[in-house]
């Protein structure tokens, strides 16, 4: 029976050649500044796909645009509203503005269309807006005593700006006759990032219906403000504060949906700012 012998030469040739493969291997391996570099090349694919799916879809009212010119389109969308025709539509702007903070506001619908951070930038040095470009939407739904269901979003107000102890004051006014309204009232203090803001109503006890809630729309597509999108992702979530000082937050990872009640503030959360 022939013995069977080791071939040398064999297993050199295959240490050889595992050696080559490993040496292969970290030569051909991405460095960190590689590895970095494609990350951040992902997250601005990311970070575009997403600012074009801001740019095609706000979260503001979907209604076309009202042309102003236009007598008949203009008393069509009046009649639509009922009482709260009454007030003249315009499309103005409003700005508030301290120290520290921008806020314009538009006559429709009383709420906020841009808030800018002037004190500060985002990683690409570009100005911090919380709000900008149709990415939220702030808006009471309610119906009426004649059987409409109304939202605040397709409201025009009224503007009036005055001054309280130093304070900026400004009162939008959707109106059903000169004395009775729907009041959305903002106050800007100097050098503060806090907003005062308080709804109130005069008269119309007999023109909102009592028998159904009114119900608070509020939607935030958040703005990006920090280079890695996925950190940023990590802490923007909806926080909010109940009567007896707990603080409660929808969870970042998933869609929540649930019902509180004893609700003093709402919060829209990201990594550095709030809204």
């Amino acid at each position: 029976m022939e013995e069977k012998k080791f071939d040398v030469q064999s297993i050199i040739g295959f240490v050889l050649i595992f050696g080559i493969l490993i040496f292969m291997f970290y030569q051909n391996r991405p460095t960190p500044e590689e590895l970095a570099a494609e990350k951040a090349k992902q997250e601005q694919v990311e970070a575009a796909k997403a600012s074009e799916n801001l740019e095609t879809e706000t979260v503001g009212n979907n209604e076309p645009q009202l042309d102003l010119q236009d007598s008949t389109a203009v008393a069509n969308y009046q009649g639509k509203l009922g009482a709260f025709g009454f007030t003249k539509p315009s499309n103005d702007i409003t700005t508030l503005e301290n120290d520290v903070l921008l806020l314009k506001i538009s006559n429709k619908g009383g709420q906020i269309v841009e808030a800018k951070m002037k004190q500060y930038v985002t990683y690409d040095s570009v100005p911090v807006y919380l709000v900008k470009d149709g990415n939220a939407s702030f808006a009471l739904d309610f119906s009426t005593s004649d059987n409409r269901v109304l939202n605040t979003a397709d409201l025009y107000f009224e503007p009036s700006m005055s001054s309280d102890n130093g304070n900026q004051v400004l009162s939008l006014k959707a109106k059903t006759s000169n004395n009775q309204y729907l009041e959305y009232r903002y106050v800007m203090k100097p050098n503060d990032y806090l907003v005062d803001f308080m709804i109130k109503s005069k008269g119309l006890d007999n023109v909102i219906s009592t028998s159904k809630p009114v119900t608070l729309d509020w939607k935030l597509k958040g703005i990006r403000h920090s280079k890695s999108i996925q950190y940023e992702n990590r802490y923007t979530r909806l926080t909010y504060n109940h009567e007896d000082g707990k603080i409660s937050k929808l969870s970042e990872g998933s869609d929540d949906e649930e019902t509180e009640e004893d609700i003093k503030w709402i919060s829209y959360r990201q990594h550095f700012f709030s809204s």
